[in-house]
């Protein structure tokens, strides 16, 4: 597996990941994407529930544990989850992306040389490139979440359709595509939308 991933690789892996999943179950790519069957079905992937320790000063949203092909999402943060549904699919989805990039599934065990025995959302620090700051399995992983729950092919034309310099239209986008604000205003300035800043 590569150490560095380039967007527009990214973009691909999801995409072909989306198409796999619509080969396998024939169900349409339209808003919001399934990611608990994406998991499951194309990835081969479990979701399950429990605690996970959290080191001082650390949120943890979820880990991954390659040799299991299991996603675990931290109970104690059930409640955050539930009151976000985008925070629950963008956590899998990005879980889904570490699946992708930084595993190999043959071996049941990350890639990357740098990787730990599982990697948990939120509290990842040993590829942090110290020169610039960035922790680049995060952030493939999160370009990854990005691609798969709102893919260009699917999302471009929806957000064409709309006026995005109301921020009523935005929040109209995260409900269909079942994101975060967040995310979705992350997601158009990837694809170079210009949208309203303000709420």
């Amino acid at each position: 597996m590569k150490q560095f991933w380039r967007r527009d690789q990214i973009e691909d892996i999801a995409l072909v990941t989306l198409l796999d999943f619509r080969r396998q179950t024939g169900v349409r790519l339209c808003p919001p994407i399934d990611i608990d069957l994406v998991g499951e079905l194309a990835c081969g992937l479990q979701w399950d529930w429990d605690v996970l320790p959290e080191p001082p000063s650390t949120l943890v949203w979820a880990a991954l544990f390659p040799h299991e092909a299991r996603v675990v999402l931290n109970e104690t943060h059930a409640r955050k989850f539930a009151a976000s549904t985008g925070l629950e699919r963008f956590t899998k989805a990005h879980e889904i992306g570490h699946w992708m990039l930084h595993v190999d599934k043959e071996k049941g065990e990350y890639s990357h040389p740098l990787a730990p025995e599982f990697i948990v959302r939120g509290a990842l620090h040993p590829t942090v490139n110290r020169a610039h700051g960035t922790n680049w399995l995060e952030r493939h992983a999160d370009w990854f979440a990005a691609a798969l729950l709102m893919p260009a092919s699917v999302f471009v034309p929806v957000v064409e359709k709309h006026d995005l310099n109301n921020p009523r239209t935005l929040q109209k986008l995260a409900r269909t595509f079942d994101v975060s604000l967040a995310a979705l205003r992350a997601r158009l300035s990837q694809l170079g939308f210009a949208y309203a800043t303000t709420s």
